[in-house]
């Protein structure tokens, strides 16, 4: 029987903060990950598995501190979800460009508009723009809190919902597919949420 390459002391110090270690425990898991990764033929053009993986890790780094069991099957199985949550995320996305949704289309207009629907959208179906807080503190607390983000999260932001471009467009420039593009936007939405509660 093989040595498991997850060793629980290196996920407790990853759990702790150690980035060196979850590099670690990455690197291990990775060939795991990439081979349990289906993506239907419909959407393996938009949609590649290092971008998949990439977020991940990315999420992993933010997120490692709430593994509540860290053990290796645990860990295990937390990427896993991680994993499938993305591609289910970005498979969302890419449906979501074929018929868009009107009511969650970041809208044109004066100035600070894009950035207010941005907030709403934040803000989930019950809440509105019109809270305690003037739309200038409101715009001033989501760019301070976009500022916040990683850069790859804080690129897709700024470039889809506030600049109002085009998916395709933002992929292309970033070098990614435009699945990842909606699944960079989708976790910077959920951070967002997090830094504005």
């Amino acid at each position: 029987m093989t040595e498991d390459p997850l060793d629980p002391e290196t996920i407790v110090r990853a759990a702790d903060g150690d980035d060196a270690a979850l590099g670690s425990l990455l690197r291990a898991v990775e060939p795991q990950l990439r081979a349990s990764i289906t993506v239907q033929p419909l959407w393996r053009r938009d949609l590649d598995v290092d971008d998949v993986l990439q977020v991940a890790y990315l999420e992993a780094f933010l997120r490692i501190g709430s593994l509540r069991e860290r053990t290796p099957a645990a860990f295990r199985a937390w990427m896993r979800r991680l994993v499938d949550s993305n591609i289910k995320d970005a498979i969302r996305g890419l449906e979501r460009d074929k018929r868009p949704d009107a009511r969650r289309r970041v809208t044109q207009g004066g100035q600070g508009s894009s950035a207010r629907t941005l907030i709403g959208q934040l803000g989930g179906p019950g809440s509105s723009a019109s809270t305690a807080l003037s739309d200038r503190e409101q715009i001033e607390r989501l760019l301070a809190a976009v500022a916040r983000l990683p850069a790859s999260y804080r690129q897709a932001v700024e470039q889809v919902d506030l600049a109002e471009r085009a998916v395709a467009d933002v992929a292309a420039e970033m070098g990614r597919t435009p699945g990842a593009v909606h699944l960079l936007v989708r976790r910077a939405h959920d951070r967002l949420r997090e830094l504005l509660a």
